[in-house]
This record gives C-alpha cells, structure tokens and sequence, in this order.
C-alpha cells in the first residue's frame, strides 16, 4: 500500500507551478521574416517548477552530550484499551514495532541523547504529588490518564515553559488538547510521540456484508458526498433492526442496528454534532451552561428522538459504560450493522467471518464542515513541577522532535498496519482513519470531569431515552459549578 504522508499531515508538502505568457506584436514597420521568428524573449517561456519541499521538524541538530529524556508512563497490561507503546527492544520485523525502534535510534543518534521510558501500572495523582513534594526530578514527562489529570492540577508546570515544543500543530492535536489551556498555561497535551490517543479516535465499525444484503448505501459514499449525518446513519440502523426469528418479540436471535453502550453511543453522537459538554471563559477556565445552550440541547434532543425507532436498542440498564446483554456480542455474531469502534478495539474483530470497515463518527447535518472523533480514556502528556528546568531546552527538542517524526513516518505505518492486518478490510478504511485521526475531540466533561458531568447526563437523560433535559441540566448546575470552584482553588493555591 502507497504510504499517506500526504494525506496525513494535510500541511506537509506544497509544491507551486506558474507560467506566465506574454504577447509581443511585431513592431509596426518590421519584415515578415522577423514577425514570423519571435524572438526568444517573446516566445512562451514558462517559469522553471519549483522543488517540492519537504515539511521538518526546524529543530537545531544539537548535541545533547548524553542527556537522557526519562518519560514515566502506564503498562500496556493496565491500559489495554488504548495503544500506549512509546518504546521497543529490537527490530522484530514488525511494522508498526520497527518504526517505533528506528525512531529512538534515529533521534538519539541525531541529538546525541537517550530516550528512556519506564512504565508502572497507574500514574496516579499521588505518584505526582509525590514528586513535587520530594522533589524528585527523576522524570521529565509523566504520562497521565486523563479522568485522573486534574486531581495532580496543582502538582504540573505550564508545558508551554518548554522551548521548541509546537502545541498549535497537528502533531500536538491542538484543537483537542486546548481543553487543558487553563488559566494561560498548558497542564496536559497530546502529542504524537504517543499513539494512545489516536488508537482511541472514536468511530463505529459496520458489516459490509450486511450492508450489500440490506441494499444500503456505503457509508464511505455518503462521507465523501459530505451528507454522512447522524439522520442517515440512525436510517440505516432502523433499517438493520429486524425480528429474524419472527416471533414478533425483540430478543438476542434477532438482528440490530447498533451494538453499543449508552455511554458509547450517545457520547460520540452529542461531540460528533458539536455538542461541548463543558465550554471556557476567556481565560481557558471551565465553564457549565449547556442548560442554557437551546442549539446544543436541540441537538441532543434529536439524537435521542432518532436513536428511539428500533436502530439502538432501548436499554433501561443504569450501567451506562456495558452494553445490554440482549445486544452484547450481536455484532461479533454477524446480527449487527454497527458497532461503537476505535483502532484499538478493531484489533480483536481480525478473526470475524465477514468483512467490515471502519467509519468515523456522523456529523448533526450536512451544514457541519467537520467530522469530530471523540478520544478519552487514554494517557496524556503532563510536565511535573519537579522536572529539571534547567534541561528544558533538551526536553523540549527532544519531545518536539518525537512527536512531529510520529506524525511523518508512525502515523501513516500505524494506518497501514490497521489495514494490512485486516482491522478493517477494504482501502477506503484507511481515509476513514485518516479523517478520525484529523478530527480528535476532547471534552472537559469527559475528558477530565466523566464523573461529574458525562455519566450524570447520561443517567439521567439517556438512560431508558428519558430526555427531561431541562430538568437534568438545571440539577447538574450546582454540583458543577462546584466542581469548577475548586478547580479554580486548586490552580490558584498552586499559584
């Protein structure tokens, strides 16, 4: 397969051709023989092409004189739902493993340094405090998960104190990251050196077998005709829900259109229609009044209303991270046309007996000038107040230089090796991935605070389709506004 740099990075080459043409009549008086000759300087010289040049990271190539770059981050044992590895022992001829290795070898061999990780199964809040208060500048960069950063809030450094690093390129995810511009400083971000949040791009998968038995339009068709809505998705879905056994009752023989979770399925429709849980004041500070936002709770009042005809199937259960046990495991059996997906769980649909792909989250309308993949549950990058400033010139090279060589050469090995290894089965899949991945979203309300604000909207508002939003938000109003006060108490203690 043709590698996607190209198409990965969006930015990353511009190339430029011109000509310009200009006319010279003969000069009234002079010979035909020289009319009919032009002149070199009148003939159609076109303009030389220019080079195509090649995005990089503009990093100075210092010597670092040994200087190792220690990052703390959690197993892989722990945090299986996401793809976390940040380091491998040797080349293994393993695609996605070797690209890995040769990008350690390859910067530290570039900036004379070491790239040095070490894991631990849960980098918790009080392993930061823990830090802080010893002052152990062991680690220059701590991996936490992100429901558990704003419990360690006082205990991190502004990561816009390291040089070089670019949080407003795409290998930083800006536009996700920017949930934890809090107050002007920068307490957590997502860079690329790490696949984890990419590995949870939140999408659905689909049976393409299905699919054609149903006579449906691909799903792929309706994303590049820009009319792939939350509408059209639901349609599909009502259309999938069947009685196969034909005792005119719903039960686990029968067929359906979404396999998933409440939590699952409501969470990518409301922020893959633009719904922010959680919104900033001016200065970056967490802001709650959805009660108030008519558009947003429209919006989820219609998600839940289309949600409501047979495509998803009505759970009362107040667990809102299970799916229902009538619908768990349907689309494993071939009696569902979409499940709740990411690159990281397709890992364990290779051995399925029927061909599937993947398809990022519907937008609200075809007015919506963008797909949004909602990612949480992953590590994030946060910098401890312990850390050695006086090697923030290294740190910050050497993460920038991780993050953008990821970007380049991991990032589209990594989509190849989602395809290659039948994640998904047909190429279409890996522009499907490459939109998700263009499209990371963050919340405040999931991200940081599931707790507090997604799973009690949820229970209230989803579970059982109850909606009663108003009613809902107003009662969530109190216990979130007190939330954000002692967020604020805690950034401002840490002064």
């Amino acid at each position: 397969m043709k590698r996607m740099l190209s198409v990965l990075l969006l930015l990353a080459m511009l190339a430029g051709t011109a000509a310009s043409c200009s006319e010279n009549p003969a000069e009234e008086g002079a010979s035909s023989a020289a009319s009919d000759t032009p002149s070199a300087a009148d003939q159609v010289q076109p303009e030389p092409e220019e080079e195509e040049t090649e995005l990089t990271d503009g990093l100075p190539d210092t010597d670092m004189q040994g200087f190792e770059l220690n990052i703390l981050h959690h197993s892989q044992e722990w945090l299986a739902w996401a793809y976390n590895v940040l380091e491998a022992e040797e080349l293994t001829g393993e695609a996605l493993n070797d690209a890995i290795y040769t990008r350690t070898d390859s910067l530290q061999n570039r900036f004379n340094a070491k790239i040095v990780t070490e894991t631990m199964a849960q980098v918790n809040p009080d392993v930061i405090a823990q830090m802080a208060v010893s002052g152990d500048s062991s680690y220059d960069l701590c991996m936490m998960y992100d429901l558990r950063i704003t419990g360690a809030i006082q205990y991190l450094a502004d990561m816009k104190e390291l040089p070089h690093i670019s949080l407003d390129q795409g290998w930083w995810n800006p536009y996700a990251s920017s949930i934890f511009l809090i107050g002007g400083r920068q307490y957590a971000s997502s860079g690329n050196f790490s696949l984890s949040v990419l590995s949870r791009a939140g999408g659905y998968a689909f049976n393409t077998d299905m699919l054609t038995a149903l006579n449906l339009t691909s799903p792929y068709e309706h994303v590049k005709n820009g009319d792939w809505t939350v509408d059209v998705m639901m349609q599909m879905a009502d259309a999938a829900n069947q009685d196969i056994n034909g005792d005119s009752q719903q039960t686990n023989d029968d067929q359906f259109g979404i396999e998933s979770s409440v939590k699952e399925h409501f969470l990518r429709m409301i922020f893959g229609s633009g719904v922010a849980l959680i919104t900033q004041d001016e200065q970056g500070y967490p802001v709650f009044s959805l009660s108030t936002d008519d558009v947003a709770v429209t919006k989820m009042q219609h998600i839940l209303d289309v949600s409501s005809h047979g495509g998803w199937y009505n759970t009362t259960s107040q667990n809102v991270d299970s799916s229902d046990s009538m619908v768990a495991g349907t689309f494993k059996n071939g009696r569902a046309l979409f499940v709740t997906s990411n690159p990281k769980s397709l890992s364990g649909m290779r051995d399925y007996e029927f061909n599937f792909g993947f398809i990022p989250v519907p937008k609200y309308d075809e007015a919506q000038d963008r797909y949004y993949a909602p990612s949480f549950g992953a590590e994030l990058s946060v910098l401890p107040v312990s850390y050695d400033a006086s090697q923030s010139e290294n740190i910050g090279t050497l993460l920038e230089a991780m993050a953008f060589y990821t970007q380049k050469n991991i990032v589209p090995e990594y989509i190849e090796t989602l395809v290659k290894t039948k994640y998904a089965r047909d190429a279409e899949s890996a522009e499907m991935f490459t939109i998700a991945f263009d499209g990371i979203y963050f919340d405040f309300g999931i991200n940081a605070w599931q707790e507090q604000v997604a799973a009690k909207l949820l229970k209230g508002s989803f579970v059982g389709l109850s909606g009663n939003f108003g009613s809902v938000l107003q009662t969530m109003q109190k216990s979130v506004d007190a939330e954000i006060k002692r967020l604020v108490k805690q950034i401002d203690k840490a002064g």
